[in-house]
């Protein structure tokens, strides 16, 4: 028969006694991949005594494995976890070359990573060494192999009163790779006695409890024990990231832009990984200067992590500081301190981005390597009119549009071949041309001509490739659908978490009927950004298409009042509409018109005819329709307001007229068959051949866009 073993069952005696035992083995147990030849003594009276430091010297330099510590000149220098671990291997193997494969397999031991993660580690390691770019002081790559460790290392004990010293060179082994814990060392110094541990004449039955829970843990791994003293507990898994707000410590406020530009391109870097969810801009944004506890902000934006930091520029010099943070548990899982030339700015925020998936071992595809490649130095002046472009650009309001198109248009002018500057100013003018100047064709030009360029000197800009889908679905393009979705899907390839993109591919999609899509596009931009209203208003008009109007309208008003709300109010009177809820809808429309009195594309008016109608007021809905074709003229989505004429025309069973106007909205950019076939507004239009023909077509088309969408 067998029994389980309950160490609350066992008496207190022998609880206290294998609970020393349990002590012991975990101060005896350490990892070989670190510590190979950590030492310890017992002296002859059966006492536990002070363990001798192990260190190795070289140059300037000693490294303390057991405290995890390397010392320049007795100062601390600072190292990530992962490039300590592989400082201690190659020194430890001094003289030896070490492959690339087996140096993954000591460092990683229990997980699968890129080689490109070494490469960053042995950078990060030579930086903290203090090498250069072409030196070889202290490590040596030998290509397409691995790594050698050149410099001369000397090995000594030290208890604190004492020291053996000798130099470790090629001749101690032969063998190239040296095995953990075989090196043959002398003996240590003897050790000065320290606080008893254990008394000799309870060793044997230490040792009995030390044999029964080392079965127990090794064969029954009990509650995660057996790893949890082996010290092989499962790493953290980072799956999703939000870059906080870095912090100006200039003292100059004058100088916020620049901490926030850095924080907005370490965003767009990390962006770029698709196994990375990481959080937009502007939903991290509202935590500049929150005093939240990093717990609390990791569980509102359901990330895994957290990155903190600080910025300060002095002249021409950068320096920025990063911690990276489990949000669960707020432990600190990595930090490290940058510093660099202005002209390089760049190449650090590449640098930083690279360490950070270096650090959490996110595998990464070739064209993802590809993107830490290296960049070339960059004009301070066209850097520093980029992010105040940036900073003003994001506020998006008319003045501060300006603003960013005056900025950008400096930073290009300054450095004409900075392609990110001419990707954010085409940004800029696509914006003013859709928002605040829609007649004036200027705009369009310059923002193709500005995305042409940022295309032409970097093919993988994901900004630049949005701008160019914006500019393709336009009336003066007839809404190419197709084109405007292979660009947001390229934009989407380059950077997983642009997501404004996937709004304006879920605004593509809603307009040819794809509505799973739509929703599904919308709604990973609300998980990238909580902030991007106009996501939301994506589901909300979704599901208004869909015939869903209950759940358009609770969506449609959770949307914040800020958010665009001249579209938001039409889209809640068109759901209070369909649900018969005419007298809601019809004051709705009213304060719209109180609120925005021009009712740009007549989009208002025109479903005040289609109330009309309902209501019996012909004359009155055609008034209306007249009102809403003279307020349209020129404006880019006048297919909507088409689409309601039509519908008010079918209520008044002018069929004709019903068809002409459905037809030009299909044309002008909605050919939206899933709508067209189940609005009830247009039942009168069933039975009519011409319908019946134009509804058969549309249903090709829209086969044809399911087919490749």
């Amino acid at each position: 028969m067998c029994s389980t073993f309950r160490s609350d069952e066992a008496p207190v005696a022998d609880r206290r006694l294998l609970k020393e035992g349990l002590e012991v083995l975990k101060k005896l147990q350490y990892s070989p991949k670190r510590f190979p030849t950590k030492l310890r003594q017992i002296s002859a009276t059966g006492r536990m005594v002070r363990q001798a430091s192990h260190i190795y010297e070289f140059g300037p330099f000693q490294l303390v494995p057991e405290e995890r510590q390397l010392l320049r000149d007795n100062q601390p220098v600072p190292l990530t976890p992962k490039s300590f671990d592989l400082l201690v291997v190659l020194v430890e193997n001094s003289g030896h070359l070490i492959e690339k494969g087996e140096l993954l397999k000591r460092i990683w031991p229990d997980s699968f990573v890129e080689e490109a993660n070494l490469s960053v580690n042995v950078s990060a390691l030579r930086r903290a060494l203090g090498e250069g770019p072409n030196e070889h002081q202290y490590v040596e790559t030998v290509p397409r192999r691995g790594y050698r460790f050149v410099a001369g290392v000397k090995e000594r004990w030290d208890n604190g009163t004492e020291s053996s010293i000798r130099e470790l060179t090629e001749e101690d082994d032969d063998s190239g790779l040296v095995a953990d814990g075989a090196r043959q060392t002398s003996p240590p110094p003897p050790a000065a006695a320290s606080r008893p541990r254990v008394s000799f004449r309870r060793w044997p039955l230490v040792l009995v409890g030390l044999l029964l829970i080392s079965a127990l843990l090794l064969g029954l791994n009990a509650g995660g024990l057996r790893a949890r003293l082996l010290g092989k507990g499962n790493p953290v898994r980072i799956q999703s990231l939000a870059v906080l707000p870095l912090e100006n410590l200039s003292g100059d406020t004058s100088q916020d832009y620049f901490a926030d530009g850095m924080t907005e391109a370490l965003i767009t870097d990390l962006a770029k990984i698709g196994a990375l969810r990481v959080m937009s801009r502007s939903s991290v944004v509202q935590y500049k200067g929150a005093h939240k506890p990093l717990r609390e902000i990791g569980r509102e934006l359901n990330v895994d992590a957290v990155l903190t930091g600080s910025v300060v520029r002095s002249g021409e010099h950068v320096r920025i500081a990063v911690q990276l943070i489990n949000a669960a548990t707020e432990q600190n899982l990595w930090s490290e301190s940058y510093e660099r030339d202005l002209r390089d700015v760049l190449a650090l925020q590449k640098e930083v981005a690279r360490d950070i998936v270096g650090e959490i071992r996110i595998k990464l595809t070739p064209q993802e390597q590809g993107q830490f490649g290296g960049v070339r130095p960059i004009n301070p002046e066209a850097y520093d009119h980029y992010l105040r472009g940036r900073f003003y650009l994001n506020r998006q309001n008319k003045a501060d549009n300006e603003a960013a198109i005056t900025a950008l248009e400096h930073a290009v002018a300054t450095d004409p071949t900075f392609a990110a500057a001419y990707a954010e100013l085409a940004q800029a003018y696509v914006w003013k041309l859709f928002l605040f100047a829609p007649g004036d064709r200027q705009w369009e030009e310059k923002a193709f001509v500005a995305t042409e360029k940022a295309i032409a000197l970097d093919p993988n800009s994901a900004v630049a490739h949005l701008a160019r889908g914006r500019l393709l679905w336009t009336p003066a393009n007839h809404f190419p659908h197709e084109k405007a979705i292979r660009e947001y899907r390229h934009a989407l390839t380059l950077n997983p978490s642009l997501d404004e993109a996937r709004n304006q591919l879920a605004l593509v999609y809603c307009h040819i009927g794809a509505f799973d899509e739509a929703l599904q596009e919308s709604q990973k931009a609300i998980n990238t950004n909580p902030n991007n209203n106009l996501a939301q208003l994506r589901i909300g008009q979704t599901l208004n298409f869909q015939g869903k109007y209950e759940q358009a309208l609770s969506v449609l008003r959770a949307v914040p009042q800020d958010a665009n709300p001249a579209l938001v109010g039409y889209q809640i009177a068109w759901a209070l509409f369909n649900l018969g809820r005419k007298e809601e809808a019809s004051a709705t429309l009213e304060q719209l018109l109180r609120d925005y009195p021009e009712d740009s594309g007549g989009l208002f008016t025109s479903l005040q005819a289609v109330l009309a109608v309902s209501a019996g007021q012909e004359r009155t809905a055609e008034d209306k329709i007249k009102s809403a074709i003279e307020r349209g003229k020129g404006f880019g989505h006048f297919h909507h307001t088409a689409y309601h004429i039509a519908c008010a025309y079918a209520l008044m069973n002018k069929r004709e007229q019903a068809i002409k106007w459905l037809q030009a909205a299909a044309e002008d950019g909605f050919p939206c068959y899933p709508l067209f076939e189940k609005d009830s507004n247009l039942d009168n239009l069933r039975q009519d051949a011409r319908f019946v023909a134009f509804m058969a077509k549309l249903r090709e088309q829209w086969d044809h866009y399911r087919d490749s969408s």
